[in-house]
């Protein structure tokens, strides 16, 4: 079969490392196409050599652009005039603007949109509008990777452009019932799809380095991009409550993005230099992830993090604050616990954790006995594409 992915680039995010890693498992079995509206990122360099990778070769490329990858005046010209555009007349418009300017890539058995739509107003996605006005297939698929509800993009727009595809494939339970809170009458093109993890190459990358960290304190871990989000301001500020409690604890983040600049001056306004490790972005986290004791996900709103079973193979227990897939993925699946979503909530359940260390060893040593394969997240997918609902 000749599966046709669609998305916007290959830099670092959750989104990018989920399609590689079905990528990676689909490229022996299926013949695939890689069309990314920008041809760029960190992870183009692990796509499969027999995968064909394409860039488009309308404006609609500017749509996978961020911020840095503008390289000279023409490209910021004409990515500044494309998000003007979409602001005014709205993503639909201006993506068939665009598309008129695409070349023809022939026809494929199936076409897929792996990144969610945003608001119609925003200059991000464009994806599904490729897929379905440039793409030639007679089945196509559109991923979903969020809480639709939490970023507002619920609008008669993106209903019709969802209701366009023959398959909706929401990467959890959760995110699926959140969709369909807004789109009850997409229910019968809904299914669950979940995101390949990738545990084998999460184990290998581990075993790359040895992190040694100090014993005795409770090393906790969030590996994430630095945005409001991600809630990691709020874990700092429990941590440095801990830390005036006398309860010995290191925090680790691994990440960057907008808010690393106000969580440096957190940490500084608090006094927590010797307690929190801003370590920016690591190319490979998972060695310290197999090194700590525990890894936190302080989130105010997430989809169905990857981070979660890459922890979870490497033996690492996992504290979430309660979002649209925690409870199904962390608690259900035995990998760790769930928190309220608030301050409080992550305060108390750290302070437990940290004052119950068996308690971390006994669910560490449970994960180290369970198997961790992509078997049904790749089953999930291959009845989809041959026409089923997910499994």
């Amino acid at each position: 079969m000749h599966i046709l992915f669609v998305n916007n680039n290959m830099h670092i995010g959750g989104v990018q490392k989920a399609l590689l890693n079905l990528v990676c498992e689909l490229h022996q079995r299926h013949d695939v196409t890689l069309l990314l509206l920008y041809r760029g990122g960190e992870l183009l360099d692990r796509i499969p050599g027999d995968v064909e990778v394409l860039e488009a070769s309308s404006p609609l490329r500017f749509w996978g652009m961020s911020k840095f990858d503008v390289h000279d005046a023409s490209e910021l010209m004409g990515r500044s005039a494309w998000a003007g555009l979409t602001r005014l007349l709205g993503r639909g418009a201006s993506c068939r603007l665009a598309g008129l300017f695409e070349r023809d890539l022939g026809t494929f058995d199936v076409a897929v949109s792996y990144l969610h739509s945003g608001n119609p107003k925003a200059f991000y996605g464009g994806c599904a509008e490729y897929v379905l006005s440039c793409a030639k297939a007679p089945t196509k698929i559109c991923f979903m990777h969020n809480d639709y509800r939490q970023i507002r993009a619920a609008s008669a727009y993106n209903k019709r452009l969802y209701a366009s595809f023959d398959a909706i494939a929401a990467c959890s339970n959760g995110c699926r019932d959140a969709f369909l809170e807004v789109a009850p009458q997409l229910e019968g093109k809904t299914a669950v799809v979940r995101n390949c993890v990738g545990y084998a190459e999460a184990r290998r990358l581990a075993a790359a380095d040895v992190v040694s960290l100090p014993t005795g304190r409770l090393n906790v871990l969030t590996v994430a991009r630095l945005g409001r989000e991600k809630g990691v301001l709020r874990a700092i500020r429990a941590v440095a409550s801990l830390v005036e409690s006398g309860h010995p604890v290191t925090y680790h983040v691994a990440g960057s993005g907008a808010e690393l600049g106000a969580a440096r001056e957190l940490v500084k306004e608090l006094g927590v230099g010797n307690s929190v490790v801003l370590h920016g972005e690591l190319g490979n986290p998972y060695p310290l992830m197999a090194a700590c004791d525990l890894l936190l996900i302080p989130s105010y709103a997430e989809a169905a993090p990857l981070v979660v079973g890459e922890a979870a193979c490497l033996g690492t227990p996992v504290l979430s604050t309660k979002t649209s897939s925690a409870v199904e993925m962390v608690e259900d699946a035995g990998y760790g616990w769930v928190c309220d979503n608030t301050d409080e909530g992550i305060l108390s359940s750290l302070a437990s954790l940290v004052q119950d260390p068996d308690l971390l060893e006994e669910r560490s040593a449970a994960l180290r006995g369970m198997a961790f394969d992509d078997g049904i997240a790749i089953a999930q997918f291959e009845k989809l594409i041959s026409g089923g609902v997910g499994l």
